[in-house]
């Protein structure tokens, strides 16, 4: 009741401390504080435009998803906004609600009203802000500012943007096109423009200063890393074979893999001279000749000069069983126990 009251007393109790503007109900002073002088905390990830409130964000991302909610039931036109839905509605209508005070013409929509009002008031709101001239409708504007922009020879033909660069209006077209052309090498997700691919990146997958698998716990300070580890969950193999067609995740193994069709062995060893088609195993063989066992079992302290020999070795303290027979289930601790296994029991030979 207080709050109807003064809409007839014409009481402001509440002031804007930053502009001293007056409001007659707290809602209102709250909403003006919140858009005019706060920050806006709810921004969009495809172009990077901020919203004030998220209702706002949620209602713009519908310009990049193309989601049309809200259907015509006379005839099934689809809009994103419940007023598009509304003010299309009236087409469907035979009356036209909204009547000139001047000469009592009616009209379907209020804005095409408002815009008729203007002839008989001379008002002209819409003001050129390079040579002041006023418009009546905002279209007749947007025509004359053309005349300003010498020099600025790319124009929009969808809307009349004009620029000087041509960047930056092969920039501005995408909004039109639909066009996505940066897409992120993390996720696959694609933008529209650079900077929101940009955006995008450290405020999804950056975090404290290393990049962050959103389907794992794996993190790394470097990019490359990331989008190597990336493919492991999507499965792409974008490096093919040249020779066999085989395909890998990652052009580092399809190198590895190509030096069997070509037989080259670059890797020497520097004790006895044999040659090696990959650098691990050349560097396996020279523990050959030194000795060395960098790998120590942590139960029993045995050092082995593998790494794949320790496990195998460990696998006797742990009693763990990994191999596991794919007809009957029984289980082994080594791989060439299984094969064995299978031989002997599943395929009837006598020797192994």
């Amino acid at each position: 009741m207080p709050k109807h009251i003064r809409t007839h007393t014409g009481e402001r109790p509440y002031e804007c401390k930053i502009c001293l503007k007056k409001f007659s109900d707290r809602s209102s002073w709250t909403r003006h504080v919140r858009v005019k002088h706060s920050r806006r905390p709810f921004q969009c990830l495809e172009c990077g435009k901020a919203f004030t409130q998220k209702a706002n964000l949620q209602r713009h991302m519908r310009i990049h998803t193309g989601e049309l909610p809200f259907p015509c039931k006379v005839c099934n036109k689809r809009f994103r906004q419940q007023s598009n839905l509304t003010q299309h509605q009236r087409t469907h209508a035979s009356t036209k609600p909204f009547l000139c005070n001047y000469c009592g013409k009616g009209f379907r929509f209020k804005g095409d009203m408002l815009r008729h009002t203007r002839i008989h008031t001379g008002e002209r709101p819409f003001k050129c802000n390079i040579c002041q001239k006023s418009f009546r409708q905002s279209s007749h504007l947007n025509h004359h500012k053309i005349t300003h922009l010498r020099g600025r020879k790319y124009i929009c033909k969808l809307c009349g943007y004009c620029t000087a660069n041509k960047g930056h209006m092969e920039c501005h077209k995408v909004k039109h096109t639909g066009e996505r052309p940066f897409q992120c090498s993390m996720c696959g997700k694609r933008f529209s423009q650079k900077s929101s691919l940009n955006f995008h990146t450290k405020s999804i997958h950056f975090y404290n200063g290393k990049y962050v698998c959103l389907l794992c716990d794996y993190s790394t300070p470097k990019g490359s890393h990331m989008r190597a580890h990336h493919v492991k969950h999507t499965g792409e193999r974008p490096f093919p074979c040249t020779v066999c067609g085989k395909r890998f995740s990652q052009k580092s193994s399809l190198n590895f893999h190509h030096v069997k069709h070509t037989g080259e062995r670059p890797f020497q060893c520097s004790v006895c001279g044999k040659n090696f088609s990959q650098k691990n195993n050349m560097k396996r063989h020279q523990l050959k000749h030194t000795g060395e066992r960098p790998y120590g079992c942590s139960i029993c302290g045995k050092r082995f000069a593998r790494l794949d020999n320790m496990k195998l070795h460990q696998v006797k303290h742990t009693g763990e069983r990994p191999y596991g027979c794919p007809i009957c289930g029984k289980r082994f601790a080594y791989k060439s126990n299984l094969n064995q296994h299978r031989a002997i029991v599943h395929f009837g030979y006598t020797k192994f």
